[in-house]
C-alpha cells in the first residue's frame, strides 16, 4: 500500500506540475520565431567585456555581463558537416503557439545554454523532421496559412536546409494534407538511400506523399486507406499500421511510383492494443502493447513480418499494474538494447501517463537487464546514437534529464529550456 500511495503521489505531482506549466505558459508572451535558422554559440566564442554608461568596463556579473554579448553583424558560423555522435535533436512543438515550433541541435556534454544549443531550425505548425547523412540535409515538413493565426489558404512545404551552414537550400510544395497532430516518430520517412521522402497524410483520408529529393519535386500521392504512418521498411518501402490489426507495406520505384503493396494478416487486437511507436534494432521494430507485451516486426525486407509476442513484465508485475506509458515511450540504442518508460498501478487509459522508471531489455534474449528509477516522473524518452548512449527523459516539469544509458546514473538536467520538448532523438 505504501508503494501504491507513493505512485499516486508521483502521478498527482506530475499533474500539478503540468497544470502549473499550463498556467505559466498561457500567461506569458512568446517571441516570434522567424523562418530562418538561428545558431546559438558558446558564449566563450563571442564574449566581450561589458561596458558601463561612462564607457568603462563593467563587471557586475548580471544580465549586462559578457555572457550575453551580441555577435558582430553579418557574422556567419557553421556546424560540422557530420555531427558528433553524441549530439541530439530536440523537437519543441511549441504546443501553446503551434506556428512557432523549433528543432534544437543539442550538445548534451556542454554545461551552459550557449554550449548546449548548437543551432536551431524553425518548424511551423507541429512540423515533422528528417535528417539525411547521405545528402547532408535537414528536411522540415511544415504548414503555413495565408492569414497566419486566422487561417486562410494552407500551403504544405518541405523546407530543405544544409546540415553545416543551416542555410535554406530550397523548398518543395506538397499537397496540403500532411498529418498535423501531435508529432509522431513515424510521420515521415527517408527511403531508397535517402532519395525519396515519404510523408503520411490524414485529411481524414489516409495517403502517402512522395518527394524526389534528387530533383526536389513532388512526384506522387498513394492511397493507404484505413492505415496510418510511414515506418521505413527494406530498401525502398514504408509500413503502415491498419485499423483491422494488419500491417501494410508500400514499396516504391526509384522515381517514387508505387511498385507493390502488401498486407499482413491481422495481428493486433482490441484486447491489448499496440502503441504506434517502436524501438528499431537491426531492422526489427519492437512495438510495446498497452498491457506490457512486445511485438517484434521484421522491417528489413519488402514486407513487414510480425513475430511472436513476448512479455516485458512478469505476471506479478502485471498484477501490480506495471505498464508502458508516455508519448515517446520507447527507444533503442546502438548497442542493441531496448528502453521502455514504465509506470505502476496502470489501468485502462493510463497509456499516456508516462512513468517513474525506464526498463532496459535485451530483445534477443527477451529479458530485462536493468531498471532505471527516474529522479522526476517522465513523459517521454530518447537516446543519443553514441557508443556510450545518453538516455534523455522529458520530465513532468518539461525539463530534460540526462542519464547514463548503461549505469542509469542521473548526470544532469540540461540547461536548455524548451516549452514542450516531447521528442528527443540522436542525430544521424
Amino acid at each position: 500500500m505504501r508503494n501504491m500511495r507513493k505512485g499516486n503521489r508521483a502521478r498527482q505531482g506530475c499533474i500539478v506540475l503540468v497544470a502549473l506549466f499550463l498556467v505559466a505558459a498561457c500567461g506569458s508572451e512568446t517571441e516570434r520565431q522567424t523562418s530562418q535558422p538561428t545558431e546559438v554559440l558558446d558564449p566563450a566564442q563571442t564574449s566581450q567585456p561589458a561596458v558601463s554608461d561612462d564607457g568603462g568596463e563593467r563587471d557586475d556579473g548580471g544580465v549586462g555581463a559578457a555572457d550575453f554579448a551580441a555577435d558582430p553583424p553579418n557574422l556567419n558560423h557553421s556546424l560540422p558537416t557530420d555531427y558528433p555522435e553524441h549530439w541530439l535533436m530536440v523537437h519543441d512543438a511549441a504546443f501553446f503557439h503551434m506556428r512557432e515550433g523549433r528543432y534544437y541541435i543539442v550538445d548534451p556534454q556542454a554545461e551552459t545554454v550557449g554550449g548546449q544549443v548548437r543551432a536551431m531550425l524553425s518548424g511551423d505548425f507541429i512540423a515533422l523532421h528528417q535528417q539525411s547523412p547521405v545528402r547532408k540535409e535537414h528536411y522540415i515538413i511544415e504548414s503555413f496559412f495565408s492569414r497566419g493565426g486566422r487561417g486562410g489558404e494552407r500551403t504544405d512545404v518541405v523546407s530543405i536546409y544544409d546540415t553545416a551552414s543551416l542555410e535554406l537550400q530550397g523548398e518543395v510544395i506538397i499537397p496540403p494534407k500532411r498529418f498535423s497532430g501531435m508529432p509522431p516518430p513515424f510521420g515521415s520517412a527517408l527511403v531508397n538511400n535517402d532519395r525519396l521522402l515519404v510523408v503520411y497524410n490524414f485529411t481524414p483520408s489516409q495517403t502517402l506523399t512522395v518527394v524526389d529529393l534528387e530533383t526536389r519535386t513532388f512526384v506522387a500521392e498513394h492511397g493507404i486507406a484505413g492505415c496510418a504512418l510511414a515506418i521505413p521498411t527494406g530498401a525502398a518501402g514504408v509500413t503502415s499500421i491498419c485499423s483491422d490489426g494488419a500491417f501494410l507495406t508500400t514499396n516504391f520505384s526509384e522515381g517514387g511510383a508505387k511498385a507493390s503493396s502488401m498486407r499482413t494478416d491481422a495481428v493486433i487486437g482490441s484486447d491489448d492494443p499496440l502503441f504506434e511507436k517502436a524501438g528499431v534494432i537491426d531492422g526489427i521494430g519492437y512495438f510495446p502493447t498497452f498491457g506490457g507485451d512486445i511485438l517484434p516486426v521484421d522491417l528489413s525486407g519488402e514486407i513487414a513480418a510480425p513475430g511472436e509476442r513476448w512479455a516485458a513484465v512478469t505476471e506479478a508485475e502485471r498484477a501490480s499494474g506495471w505498464r508502458p506509458g508516455g508519448w515517446g515511450l520507447v527507444a533503442a540504442d546502438r548497442l542493441g538494447r531496448l528502453y521502455l518508460l514504465m509506470h505502476p498501478e496502470g489501468r485502462e487509459g493510463s497509456h499516456k501517463d508516462g512513468g517513474s522508471e525506464v526498463w532496459v531489455f535485451d530483445p534477443q534474449k527477451k529479458q530485462r537487464i536493468a531498471r532505471i528509477p527516474l529522479a522526476t516522473w517522465g513523459i517521454s524518452i530518447g537516446l543519443s546514437n553514441a557508443q556510450k548512449p545518453l538516455l534523455v527523459v522529458t520530465n513532468a516539469a518539461l525539463g530534460l534529464d540526462a542519464y547514463d544509458g548503461e549505469t542509469g546514473e542521473l548526470i544532469k538536467t540540461l540547461a536548455l529550456q524548451a516549452q514542450t520538448p516531447f521528442l528527443v532523438s540522436g542525430v544521424r
